[in-house]
């Protein structure tokens, strides 16, 4: 069994010396002795070749996208930028615009009047609880003067109690100390708007019997120096009758929104 095992290992020798030397005789490995060491050689340069070529693409292309993803950030953040300042510029034109509204309504009004107005801007409220005024931009250089009734095409807003040279303060046809001499315009009942204390308005020393319905429109009378005949003060909400009392309780609804105010007229002169 032995001399077997050594025949077969011979027989193993002898055809792996027989291959090399039919490799060695080869007339292809005599012109290129090194062939076949360069071919399994080539193979791998080729694969590690393919894989780094397959990285350095994936990296340049990850790259490129990190870039295009940055540039599309910047503009991103630019175009939001620009956006918020188009906003801006959107929200001041309409204001703008607003404003323009505003003011040619109260060019209109001014000028189609009988009599002579100037027109001021608000630019301050008193937030105490003992009076209800504004402060207006106009004053003694412009002409204004005390107990100079203010209104808005809207209808009546108070009158001046106090000047300076560049500013005056209104008191509000809503303050309780205010009054204005008024009538119910469809049945031209008199009597005296004046403020409440709940900040509305209402028309005193109208008689039980006086004619007065929800919806009557009340306008100035005109018998007092600070406003002209036949401007809106307002229309009737309530109009109460009790025996025990000798006057209506009449309340009205003023024209003008006095939380909007931010331009009135002051009438500076009225025609007799």
């Amino acid at each position: 069994m032995f001399r077997s095992l050594v025949n077969y290992r011979h027989l193993i020798v002898l055809v792996l010396f027989t291959t090399l030397i039919i490799f060695l005789l080869s007339p292809e490995l005599q012109h290129r002795p090194l062939l076949i060491v360069e071919r399994p050689a080539g193979y791998l340069v080729i694969f590690f070749q393919r894989g780094l070529s397959a990285v350095a693409e994936g990296i340049s292309h990850g790259w490129s996208h990190y870039i295009a993803l940055s540039r599309v950030y910047e503009q991103n953040q630019r175009m939001g930028t620009v956006i918020e300042q188009l906003k801006i510029e959107n929200t001041q034109l309409r204001e703008t615009v607003i404003a323009n509204d505003r003011l040619t309504e109260l060019l209109g009004f001014k000028q189609g009047s009988p009599f002579r107005m100037t027109a001021a801007e608000v630019i301050g409220r008193d937030l105490s609880n003992w009076y209800r005024t504004i402060m207006i931009n106009k004053g003694e250089k412009d002409g204004l003067s005390s107990d100079m009734g203010v209104v808005t095409p809207s209808g009546v807003v108070g009158r001046i109690v106090k000047t300076a040279a560049t500013y005056s303060h209104v008191l509000l046809l809503v303050d309780p100390n205010s009054a204005v001499a008024a009538l119910i315009q469809r049945s031209r009942e008199e009597g005296i708007v004046a403020g409440t204390e709940k900040g509305l308005a209402q028309m005193k020393y109208l008689s039980t019997i006086a004619d007065v319905e929800v919806g009557d429109l009340v306008l100035t009378s005109g018998l007092a120096g600070s406003f002209p005949k036949g401007l809106p003060i307002g229309k009737v909400s309530r109009a109460e009758k009790k025996e025990t009392d000798l006057t209506q309780q009449v309340e009205i609804i003023p024209a003008v929104d006095f939380s909007r105010l931010e331009e009135v007229l002051v009438i500076t002169s009225i025609p007799f």
